[in-house]
């Protein structure tokens, strides 16, 4: 994300008669060469695919939001083709980085017209703050002051809009031992922050590699699958889950209103490495 005072960016443009469609994609690890693989999965060919069905299974997004870990090896080649990757695309792609990303680069390569690493999209009526959550060279998950800041500025000074936050690192616990390591370390203080503010409609985030939908006083909490493989809810260990990629979409309705689903792939990835104890 980029350093410094925040940025609204352009405005998208939207009208009330119709809910704003986002499309959430989310953990794709790109590798720095086509056709290398990650678990035994082609992580590219698997993002093709996933990004495909999404587009086939809904109405055009008005944006797509791309919640970290596009790669898993961050440099220079693997952000280029992710730019070629995106061109399906039929509106704005926003991205904020993972643990596996090298921000700064990504922001580099990647923001460029038509991708954006940005930390507000505004709409009519809503918001989209994004927030890095990295903790450099760990896969811990923590906002900075800064990154504090830039939320509470944006909605101290936007109270009439609604609002959805973005992240990679989950701020709730998932009931996995090994992910809840990794959970948002002052995730306590964020939440905190977010009390009581009534604009503060949802929080979506990545990492987990899961589907995860939870509300906590009127917030609703939504964690996305990955675009390649799955880790199995519910477990001490890292283990895999047997369930395709997948997306999901939001609808973000004038009164505030969010409504959401999750879509899959029909078939697990080709080649997974269902024994592996770790990436």
């Amino acid at each position: 994300m980029t350093a410094g005072k925040p940025s609204s960016g352009e405005p998208v443009a939207n009208t009330d008669h119709r809910p704003l469609r986002v499309l959430q994609i989310s953990d794709f690890h790109l590798r720095q060469k086509s056709g290398d693989t990650l678990l035994g999965v082609d992580t590219e060919q698997c993002f093709k695919e996933t990004l495909a069905a999404a587009l086939a299974d809904n109405p055009p997004p008005d944006l797509a939001l791309l919640t970290g870990d596009l790669a898993q090896d961050a440099c220079p080649e693997t952000y280029q083709r992710l730019r070629a990757d995106l061109a399906p695309l039929p509106c704005p792609a926003y991205c904020l980085p993972g643990n596996h990303d090298d921000a700064a680069l990504m922001a580099d390569v990647l923001a460029k017209p038509a991708v954006y690493c940005q930390s507000r999209i505004e709409f009519d009526s809503w918001q989209i703050i994004c927030l890095d959550s990295c903790i450099p060279n760990s896969p811990n998950g923590r906002l900075a002051d800064e990154q504090l800041a830039i939320l509470k500025h944006w909605l101290t000074i936007c109270p009439d809009h609604f609002t959805l936050i973005a992240l990679h690192h989950p701020p709730i616990p998932t009931g996995s031992v090994w992910l809840d390591t990794m959970q948002l370390q002052n995730s306590v203080e964020f939440l905190a922050l977010l009390r009581g503010r009534e604009q503060v409609k949802g929080v979506i985030f990545g990492h987990i590699h899961q589907e995860l939908d939870e509300e906590e006083a009127g917030l609703r909490l939504l964690g996305c699958p990955s675009t390649c493989f799955q880790f199995k809810p519910g477990q001490s260990d890292f283990t895999l889950d047997r369930i395709p990629p997948g997306y999901r979409w939001l609808e973000l309705y004038s009164d505030g209103l969010i409504t959401t689903r999750v879509g899959r792939l029909a078939n697990i990835p080709t080649g997974l490495s269902q024994q592996a104890e770790g990436y």
